[in-house]
Formats: structure tokens, C-alpha cells, sequence
């Protein structure tokens, strides 16, 4: 068991998952407090806060995932935005329609936007490493 926490892609994948854990939970800390000032502050209704509080976090998630969670420097970043707007694209849809679907059936507006984003942080992990931030062949390097 020991020889395999030490083996050199547990450790990569570790590392990343906890870059990907620290730039997420700070995209959700944009996202919830974005979503609650435009409700509490600016009056607007949950359902057409989520849109731009999403935007704003998946903005923060992609150039923190590129440099911080993945160390890609590549020069691809139109093709890194592209696909990652084809992944958050679909997450940002499942999380906007299943918040609207929990704040329908009766959860609070920060409950049902915490439930959307922590079920689809799996999707978003697997989808960046193995999709949107992939390196060439041969240019990913084992991170010590």
C-alpha cells in the first residue's frame, strides 16, 4: 500500500486534486458570494443571479485551473478555452437547471446552489484533467 501513494501518477493526481479542490472551492466562494450580494444587495431573484455569479467563477476556474491545478503553459489557449467552455458549458447547464429545480422544490437559494456545485465538481475534475488542460504527448511531467 505504501509503494503505491508513493508511485509517481498517485502523486501527480493527489496533487492536482487538491489544486483542483483549492481553485474550486475558491470559484464556489466567487460564485456564492457573487450570488448572494445580487440577491440580498441587488434584489434579483436567485434564478437570474446564478447566471452571472457562474460566469464569474468559471472565468477565476479556468485561469487557475490552467496555471495553478495543471501547470499547463502551453501557447493552446484558444483551443484550452474552447474545450473548456464545451465542459463548463455543460456544467454550468446541469448546475443552473438543478439549482432551479432544488430553489423549486423548497431549498434555500445558497443550499441548492452549494448541492449543484458539489456534484458537479467530479465532472468538472475528470473532464479538465483527462479533456481541456491534457498536455501534448510528451510533454507531461511527473509533479514531485
Amino acid at each position: 500500500m505504501r509503494r503505491a501513494l508513493y508511485h509517481p501518477a498517485v502523486r501527480k493526481h493527489f496533487s492536482q486534486l487538491w489544486r483542483f479542490a483549492v481553485c474550486g472551492g475558491t470559484g464556489a466562494m466567487i460564485d456564492l458570494s457573487t450570488t448572494t450580494v445580487l440577491v440580498e444587495y441587488g434584489h434579483l431573484a436567485p434564478q437570474y443571479a446564478y447566471i452571472p455569479s457562474s460566469l464569474l467563477a468559471v472565468l477565476f476556474v479556468f485561469l487557475a485551473n490552467k496555471y495553478f491545478t495543471f501547470r499547463n503553459h502551453e501557447n493552446r489557449v484558444g483551443g484550452q478555452a474552447f474545450k473548456f467552455a464545451i465542459v463548463y458549458g455543460t456544467a454550468i447547464a446541469f448546475n443552473l437547471l438543478s439549482s432551479w429545480l432544488l430553489l423549486w422544490i423548497g431549498f434555500h437559494y445558497l443550499m441548492a446552489k452549494i448541492t449543484s456545485i458539489a456534484i458537479g465538481a467530479i465532472w468538472n475534475y475528470s473532464m479538465s484533467h483527462g479533456f481541456v488542460f491534457k498536455k501534448g504527448e510528451g510533454v507531461d511531467a511527473v509533479v514531485a
